[in-house]
């Protein structure tokens, strides 16, 4: 599979598990107002945050960036580290914080894979909108590329 390919698979994976996020925060969020549960609203506004608009952001980008700047599609290695940091680092946060399991360690742990997925993004997107040399968005050699 080439790098285009599976840029747009990944892109995928980041939106519909943006949109699951969303769908526990909005349940959990419902539950709490009616009554049914118990729960801080902090955890479900993280959950939301970094679940949802973080994915989002992060799954749109790499189908928007590489073909406004016409240039080449990230590595899809790197997409699916910064994918499995984020994910890592929002459950982590979320046991804690909601759940009460794990404590401090697992907080920075979580926290730390959040920065980590997030820097990993930014230099994603700089390498994808600063190598102006490689070939354009869109034009397939091999599947190596």
């Amino acid at each position: 599979m080439d790098k285009v390919a599976a840029t747009n698979i990944m892109s995928r994976v980041f939106i519909a598990t943006g949109f699951t996020y969303f769908i526990i925060g909005t349940t959990l969020i419902t539950a709490k107002l009616l009554g049914a549960i118990s729960i801080d609203n902090d955890p479900i506004f993280l959950m939301d945050l970094y679940g949802f608009v973080t994915l989002m952001i992060f799954g749109l980008s790499y189908i928007f960036v590489p073909g406004l700047s016409r240039t080449r599609f990230a590595s899809p290695k790197i997409i699916i580290l910064e994918y499995a940091l984020l994910n890592a680092g929002i459950v982590l946060i979320e046991s804690v914080l909601m759940l009460k399991l794990g404590g401090p360690v697992a907080l920075v742990a979580g926290a730390s894979a959040l920065i980590a997925a997030v820097l990993l993004h930014v230099f994603n997107m700089l390498r994808i909108m600063l190598f102006k040399d490689a070939k354009p968005a869109g034009v397939r050699n091999n599947a190596s590329d």
